[in-house]
C-alpha cells in the first residue's frame, strides 16, 4: 500500500487529514486551545504569524486538530452516518465545515482557520448527539426532564407521594428525578456555600396605612397569611430578604408616591445556603475532558433562568411559581451539605432589580408560628417617596 493511500485511509477513519504546520498561542483565542499549544510546544517559530521566540513556543497543529476534530464530531456528523432520512435530498439542509467551525466559535488566525476547515474529509454536516441526528445531549435531556416536571406540577399532578409521575419503566425518565439531578449538580459545582454571620440583609414593606416598625411587621408573615411566592407555597411562610435597600424596594414594586418601611436584619450565625447567583466558568467547548461538567453547567444556567425569571402578576403567578416552590421545598428538606446540615436558604438573582441579589430563608421550625432565628432584627426606617 502506498504512503498516500495509507494517509487517506487514516484520514477517513479519523475524519480529518493531519496538518504538518506549527502554531503559537497568539494565533488562537480559546484559552483551552492556547493551553494545548503551550503544553506541546516543541518549536520556536509560528508558521502563521511568523513570531519567533528563544524558547519553544509553537506546537503541531495536528495536536490542536485532535481537540477541534473531537469537538466537531461530538456535535455534528455526516448526514448518512447520522441516519438522516434521504428522499430526493436530505430531510434538511446540511451545513458546510465553515458554518460548523463558526458555530463552535473557533476564533483563530485566518489562514489557520482555512487549513483546519480544509483538513476535514467531510464537508456536509448535521447536528447530532451521540452520532445520531435524533439524539440529545445531556443538558438537553435534563432540560426536557425539567420541562416535563414543570408542566406536570403546574397542570397535572400538583401533589405526588412517590417517584411514579408517568407510566415509564425507565426510572431515569421519571420527571421527578430532575430534583436529585439538580441537587447533585449543585453539590458537584460547589454551589452549597456559607454566608457569614453579620451579613446585613434588608426587607421592605409598603402599605397605604401606618404600621409598627418592628420585627413582627417587617418579618415573615404568619402561616395563615402567607401567600404563594416565588419560592414558598401558599400557607408555608418563608422569609425573603435582599442584600441592599434598592433591591428590597424593587421586589415590592415600590410606588414612590407612597411610603415604604425598610428593615435591616443581620445574619446571626454562618448560614448554609445554595448560591444560584454565580455559576463557575463554563469550560471550553473544545475540552472533552470536562464535557460532563460543561453539560451540567449549561443545564444549571437554564434552570436558574427558569426559576428566577420575571413573572407577570396577572393572577396566574401562583401557577407559574409552582415548579420553583416544589424545588425549594426539596432543597429545604432533602438537600444537605457534606457534613449533613440542612440548608438555611437559597441565594438567587433578583428579577426586579438588575444585579440585585435575594436570599430566601427556610423556617427553622415548621410550626404554625414559623421561626426564622437565622437572622436578628436590627432597625427599621421609613423610605420617603417622591
Amino acid at each position: 500500500m502506498g504512503i498516500e493511500k495509507s494517509r487517506m485511509m487514516e484520514a477517513e477513519e479519523r475524519g480529518w487529514y493531519e496538518l504538518d504546520s506549527y502554531v503559537c498561542p497568539n494565533c488562537v483565542e480559546d484559552e483551552f486551545l492556547k493551553g494545548v499549544i503551550r503544553e506541546n510546544a516543541c518549536r520556536r517559530e509560528c508558521d502563521y504569524c511568523g513570531r519567533r521566540t528563544r524558547a519553544h513556543s509553537t506546537a503541531p497543529v495536528a495536536i490542536l486538530m485532535e481537540s477541534i476534530g473531537n469537538t466537531v464530531f461530538y456535535y455534528f456528523n455526516e448526514p448518512t452516518e447520522a441516519g438522516v432520512p434521504y428522499e430526493n435530498g436530505w430531510l434538511f439542509e446540511a451545513k458546510d465545515t465553515d458554518d460548523v467551525l463558526y458555530s463552535l466559535s473557533l476564533d483563530c488566525h485566518d489562514r489557520l482557520f482555512e487549513e483546519i476547515k480544509n483538513a476535514f474529509v467531510n464537508d456536509a454536516w448535521v447536528e447530532t448527539a451521540y452520532g445520531h441526528w435524533t439524539g440529545s445531549h445531556p443538558h438537553e435531556e435534563m432540560g426536557y426532564l425539567w420541562d416535563r416536571f414543570a408542566h406536570i406540577v403546574k397542570h397535572e399532578y400538583r401533589y405526588f407521594f412517590d417517584y411514579s409521575l408517568e407510566n415509564s419503566t425507565n426510572e431515569s425518565e421519571q420527571p421527578v428525578n430532575v430534583l436529585p439531578i439538580i441537587g447533585n449538580l449543585a453539590k458537584r459545582q460547589r454551589l452549597l456555600t456559607s454566608l457569614p454571620a453579620g451579613t446585613p440583609l434588608f426587607r421592605a414593606r409598603q402599605e397605604k396605612y401606618d404600621f409598627t416598625l418592628d420585627a413582627d411587621q417587617l418579618g415573615a408573615p404568619p402561616s395563615d397569611k402567607a401567600r404563594a411566592g416565588r419560592m414558598n407555597p401558599a400557607g408555608i411562610s418563608y422569609l425573603y430578604l435582599a442584600f441592599d435597600q434598592k433591591t428590597a424596594l424593587a421586589e415590592i414594586q415600590y410606588d414612590p408616591s407612597l411610603q415604604a418601611a425598610v428593615g435591616r436584619f443581620n445574619v446571626v450565625n454562618d448560614l448554609q445556603i445554595l448560591d444560584l447567583t454565580v455559576l463557575p466558568y463554563l469550560p471550553s467547548i473544545f475540552d472533552d475532558s470536562r464535557r460532563d461538567e460543561r453539560e451540567g453547567l449549561i443545564f444549571l444556567k437554564m434552570f436558574i433562568d427558569e426559576i428566577t425569571k420575571p413573572v407577570e402578576k396577572n393572577g396566574n403567578e401562583h401557577i407559574e411559581y409552582v415548579p420553583s416552590q416544589v424545588v425549594s421545598e426539596y432543597f429545604a428538606l432533602k438537600l444537605c451539605t457534606t457534613d449533613g446540615r440542612h440548608l438555611d436558604g437559597i441565594l438567587y438573582p433578583s428579577a426586579a432589580h438588575p444585579d440585585g441579589r435575594n436570599l430566601v430563608l427556610f423556617p427553622t421550625e415548621r410550626t404554625y408560628n414559623r421561626s426564622f432565628d437565622q437572622v436578628e432584627f436590627i432597625s427599621a426606617w421609613i423610605n420617603q417617596g417622591s
